[in-house]
């Protein structure tokens, strides 16, 4: 029996500069949000996570990055509480790095699987799922945030890396009538060879690309791909404010670039 809406909408991120370009990502769909080091364009998979979340889907972060305690920081960045949506049963954190690491997890929504490597990871996240995650999410679209792709290669290379990308799309393409799960890949390119950032641009269905220019400390984010059959690139000035001088939540801002005054 079919367990999530029979919908194949395209879901916007309730950014309209992006959703005025991308249109919205399909079902089951992969986005990816590409940067460098000195970048913050990682906050914005945190925003779209805050978005969809607060439009009845429900998030699950893969991290493998840090102790979910900074991952819990850092989405706060932009006023996602993890810990607040996590009781309310609107997300849960599947910590690999925690996992490898030995850091026990330190609250109920944190999952750790035994001994990852890189032949047993995939088996047992979808064992995650099957027993904990999709009885939660119900009919929910799950919205999956993979925290990040360039932290994955640190554990097991960058060839494993992609085999597990392309064994877990596969997964996903066969429970795609059963649920609707769009992956959120986050990338720094600085950290991975040209190799490793072609193929995932080639598996997504929606890139964005973010550079830092440090001689004029100022940031562009760059659409470059999307499933839109009218999609054409667009440029924008990417700046960060925070809300007030008494809160730690940051807005994400985004002014057009005219193709005749941008960054090269």
């Amino acid at each position: 029996m079919n367990k999530t809406p029979s919908s194949f909408r395209f879901f916007k991120v309730h950014i309209k500069e992006i959703d005025d370009v991308i249109r919205g990502i399909p079902r089951g769909g992969v986005f990816t949000i590409m940067y460098d080091e000195l970048s913050l364009g990682w906050a914005l998979a945190f925003e779209i996570l805050k978005n969809l979340i607060n439009e009845n889907c429900f998030g699950v972060i893969h991290n493998y990055l840090l102790p979910a305690q900074k991952l819990e920081s850092r989405a706060t960045f932009v006023g996602l509480n993890i810990r607040k949506e996590a009781e309310a049963d609107n997300l849960r954190i599947i910590d690999i790095f925690g996992s490898r690491y030995n850091i026990p997890p330190y609250e109920n929504y944190i999952y750790q699987i035994s001994s990852p490597s890189a032949e047993t990871l995939n088996p047992k996240i979808m064992e995650i799922y099957r027993k904990q995650i999709f009885p939660i999410a119900g009919s929910r679209p799950i919205i999956r945030v993979i925290y990040t792709l360039d932290a994955i290669t640190t554990l097991f290379e960058e060839k494993p890396t992609l085999k597990l990308l392309n064994s877990d799309l596969a997964e996903l393409a066969r429970l795609y009538h059963e649920y609707n799960i769009i992956t959120i890949l986050l990338l720094n390119k600085e950290l991975v060879s040209k190799h490793f950032v072609g193929w995932v641009l080639s598996l997504s269905d929606v890139v964005i690309s973010f550079k830092f220019y440090e001689k004029e400390s100022k940031e562009k984010m760059t659409i470059i791909k999307a499933m839109n059959p009218e999609f054409e690139p667009a440029a924008y000035e990417y700046t960060i404010r925070r809300l007030s001088p008494t809160t730690s939540v940051h807005a994400l801002n985004f002014k057009k670039i005219n193709s005749n005054n941008g960054n090269n």
